[in-house]
């Protein structure tokens, strides 16, 4: 049956309430057309229009998520501090620069700008990983809560 693999995607990424309301119309609205058209003119068209919902949802769904997870930003930022200054500290010590070697090291602007990145980096991967650790469970709708 066509679309059933954008189903089984948009099941598994998108939050239920979000699955039912935006791709299963789109979905039904794929196959309905593809059994009423005798030729395969518009499939891509078709298929096209599915995506689009999917991609609509998607943006939808996170864009709510992020939305929760504004009351966790004051939480959500202490961690990254405290992360990212922990890695960057250790990082500098297993450079070498923690060793007294520090007085004799030429600052210039290439050294600045490779400290700058590595630490940008390290913030990243930290905010990253805080994020996820906030980030609010999958909606359940009622149905799935009397099964």
């Amino acid at each position: 049956m066509a679309g059933t693999w954008l189903g089984r995607i948009g099941h598994r990424l998108l939050h239920r309430d979000t699955f039912e309301m935006m791709l299963v119309p789109a979905i039904a609205d794929l196959q309905f057309e593809l059994s009423t058209r005798q030729q395969p003119r518009g499939r891509v068209a078709d298929y096209w229009a599915v995506l689009c919902a999917f991609c609509g949802a998607l943006c939808f769904d996170v864009w709510r998520d992020l939305s929760a997870l504004r009351s966790d930003a004051d939480m959500i930022a202490f961690l990254t501090l405290l992360q990212a200054s922990y890695y960057t500290f250790m990082l500098v010590l297993l450079s070498g620069l923690g060793t007294g070697q520090i007085s004799a090291l030429k600052v210039d602007e290439a050294f600045m700008a490779r400290a700058t990145s590595y630490v940008g980096a390290i913030t990243a991967a930290c905010l990253i990983t805080s994020s996820m650790c906030f980030w609010p469970s999958r909606r359940a709708s009622a149905s799935d809560t009397e099964d």
